[in-house]
């Protein structure tokens, strides 16, 4: 493991961290690292809230950012907070625990989005870590609007002690509440559509059965580095970091709410809550995934053991048509004779790569195709009645 954390910090952006003595080696054992666009409204209570549920052992990291082609107003307010910081305001939370990265000032700002921020936290903390003891370390992901109870450190705790073989957790959540009714009436319906989708993963025994919300993950450092770090796309980053930290370990859903994010609508990403709470209050539907879909992966899932892996011919002809057509359009044919020549022959190996190809986003799609079926079905003409003569 420490030739590993040697290899990735080679290749890392290490920024300096303040206040000027910085963060020094094994000085915390955890951290919490929190990405800051424009929050001066909301953060003062983010920290009061983990300055109640953190121990002395655990940091919290702010990466104060924005990019080139922000709003004035939005430029100005990170400045404000920095300086608030730089003068000794925390907060509540104790000087000693709370640091921050200068990514707003001129020359500073980042391009990338809020993935480029977490991954510049998580790569600081990371770095500040003893390399002997990264699989008993946590680096955890927290958004500047969200609230934490009590039990938040607790929880996680009890979570990685109770699954000791997971690599990440996706913390227990709920979100506060609306500003209005119409907010809040939003905000239920798209929790209520994420429960349905995470209970129909569950059902159908995926292993991707989690939510994927980037102010409520906790990550043993080990396996951030095993899954080669926080990942960059425009948007969706906490999605596709769980994924690839799933296919090295599992990724353990907590049902304990401990995580409070905000409600309110924001155009801070290209999709997620804050987007979707604006599409919901503009009278857009949420797409409806059919239950059928889920039982069609169910049986997919079902299908997916060692003696049928093994020979993909046989496995092609249990399969029925649709998701025979899926998983031909998306390669998987093509590709699965050369992952069966790299797989160890060990039990669950063929799953596990199996998992690793059919993976979430892989999950999501075979689900948008099922209701995309499904609708297709509606709209045909109802079939000839059969002659019983």
């Amino acid at each position: 493991m420490s030739g590993l954390w040697h290899k990735y910090l080679r290749r890392a952006v290490l920024l300096p961290t303040e206040p000027a003595s910085g963060l020094q080696p094994g000085q915390f054992r955890h951290f919490v690292v929190v990405p800051v666009m424009d929050e001066l409204q909301f953060l003062p209570r983010t920290l009061a809230s983990l300055a109640q549920a953190l121990p002395d052992k655990v940091a919290v990291l702010l990466v104060i950012n924005h990019g080139p082609d922000a709003a004035p107003g939005r430029k100005q307010n990170n400045l404000i907070l920095l300086a608030q910081l730089r003068q000794g305001e925390t907060w509540g939370l104790p000087a000693r625990q709370l640091f921050w990265i200068d990514c707003a000032s001129p020359g500073r700002e980042l391009s990338r989005g809020v993935g480029e921020a977490r991954k510049i936290g998580l790569d600081a903390s990371l770095a500040s870590l003893v390399p002997d003891s990264l699989n008993e370390s946590f680096l955890v992901c927290l958004d500047a609007d969200t609230l934490v109870s009590a039990r938040y450190w607790p929880a996680i705790e009890e979570g990685f002690l109770n699954h000791p073989r997971c690599g990440a957790l996706s913390l227990g959540f709920r979100h506060q509440p609306g500003e209005n009714e119409a907010e809040e009436a939003s905000i239920r319906q798209y929790e209520a559509y994420m429960k349905r989708y995470l209970e129909g993963l569950r059902l159908a025994g995926s292993r991707y059965a989690y939510h994927s919300i980037g102010s409520a993950i906790a990550v043993r450092a080990g396996s951030y580095l095993a899954a080669g770090g926080m990942r960059m796309p425009p948007a969706g980053e906490d999605f596709y970091f769980l994924q690839a930290v799933c296919k090295t370990a599992a990724v353990v859903q907590l049902d304990e709410p401990v995580v409070f994010p905000s409600a309110r609508v924001s155009d801070r990403v290209l999709f997620g809550t804050g987007p979707m709470q604006r599409k919901l209050q503009q009278g857009e539907a949420l797409l409806q995934l059919p239950e059928s879909g889920f039982i069609a992966l169910r049986e997919l899932l079902a299908l997916t053991t060692a003696e049928l892996l093994a020979y993909p011919a046989e496995f092609a002809e249990k399969l029925v048509p649709e998701t025979r057509q899926f998983l031909e359009q998306r390669g998987f044919f093509a590709v699965w004779p050369k992952i069966l020549l790299n797989t160890a022959q060990e039990e669950n190996a063929l799953r596990r790569a199996f998992d690793c190809w059919f993976d979430a986003l892989k999950t999501y799609q075979f689900l948008r195709a099922c209701a995309e079926t499904d609708a297709a079905a509606e709209k045909l003409p109802p079939a000839p009645a059969l002659n019983s003569q």
